[in-house]
């Protein structure tokens, strides 16, 4: 059975997001976690991902150690936004692919979302399904 657990961080509904993520993307959804600089609350694990664990502690310590580095995108975002590349716009997304899972992250204020998707998903149809729920459109 999948982990799934209510919004609770975000000032957006991130149940909603989740939903509109899953319409486009379906069982390529893993993972969807909201975050803010100092916390993060999974909402949805797919039972791939949560058999992976001995149990929910061990899978809840283990994106702990992960998700403790989300903090590290909002400083990226910035110096992308203020020093590297302040003529190009927001950044929207920060996606990393890796051969087992894409990693999509979505940037609002001071909150956003870890998304986590099969490896060869296609990451455009989420963001522009996300964005409008997030309200960063």
């Amino acid at each position: 059975m999948p982990l799934t657990g209510p919004s609770e961080l975000a000032s957006f509904d991130g149940v909603a997001a989740m939903e509109a993520a899953r319409d486009v993307v379906g069982d390529d959804l893993l993972s969807f976690v909201e975050f803010t600089s100092d916390a993060h609350r999974p909402l949805f694990v797919a039972d791939e991902i949560v058999e992976l664990y001995r149990d929910e502690d061990h899978l809840q310590r283990h994106y702990d150690r992960v998700l403790a580095h989300l903090n590290m995108d909002f400083l990226e975002r910035d110096t992308y936004e203020k020093t590297l590349l302040p003529n190009a716009g927001r950044v929207r997304a920060i996606v990393t692919r890796m051969e087992g899972l894409t990693l999509l992250r979505m940037l609002a204020a001071d909150e956003g979302l870890y998304v986590a998707l099969a490896p060869d998903a296609d990451v455009e149809p989420v963001i522009d399904a996300v964005e409008p729920v997030m309200g960063t459109e």
